[in-house]
């Protein structure tokens, strides 16, 4: 099981590890690892170029097809949802097959782990829900959640769209990372 949840909240187990597209394999973190952050001159050579701060056209490369179908309930966030879907090449939107996805209007309480989550992939892909309400980007969460389908988190402190590893990072970082501060991913 994935979770996303609130630095100031425990956090749950970890999804399982898995090697990502030419970075090869990552580990699970716990909040006490030391991860690889963004540099400024990598952050502002990014801002500076708008294309590098979202996925490749077609999204990048995943081991395995996926799909998804929104639930009614993440219909306001449609758009946010597919952007994230789309940072990964082969996962599709359909209507009623593969991973149900649902979004919440609060902290999410089942997902396990205790604290404040804002989104989880049960299973692999088996089930995501996401608290869209609490995080700023919510096309970094959604890429994030559909991440887990395939990979674990990787070894970056903050996640961001540089990279598949930079989505996959156990962090969401800066001043509107998340409604209640920054947003920590295990």
């Amino acid at each position: 099981m994935a979770v996303v949840t609130v630095a100031a909240g425990l956090l749950g187990t970890g999804a399982q590890a898995a090697p990502l597209p030419s970075d090869g394999p990552v580990a699970a973190t716990s909040v006490e690892a030391q991860g690889e952050g963004i540099t400024a001159e990598e952050l502002e050579a990014a801002a500076a170029n708008p294309r590098a701060m979202e996925p490749p056209p077609g999204g990048w490369s995943v081991p395995s097809d996926r799909a998804y179908h929104l639930l009614s309930s993440c219909q306001p966030y449609a758009g946010q949802i597919a952007q994230g879907a789309a940072a990964w090449a082969g996962l599709n939107q359909t209507t009623n097959s593969d991973t149900p996805v649902e979004c919440r209007n609060t902290y999410i309480s089942d997902c396990g782990g205790g604290g404040r989550i804002v989104g989880c992939n049960w299973g692999r892909g088996q089930r995501i829900a996401l608290f869209m309400g609490g995080v700023s980007d919510q096309r970094l969460l959604a890429a994030h959640e559909f991440g887990h389908d395939w990979y674990g988190h990787s070894s970056y402190q903050c996640a961001g769209w540089t990279s598949p590893s930079h989505v996959m990072a156990p962090s969401l970082c800066g001043l509107r990372a998340g409604i209640d501060g920054p947003v920590r991913i295990d």
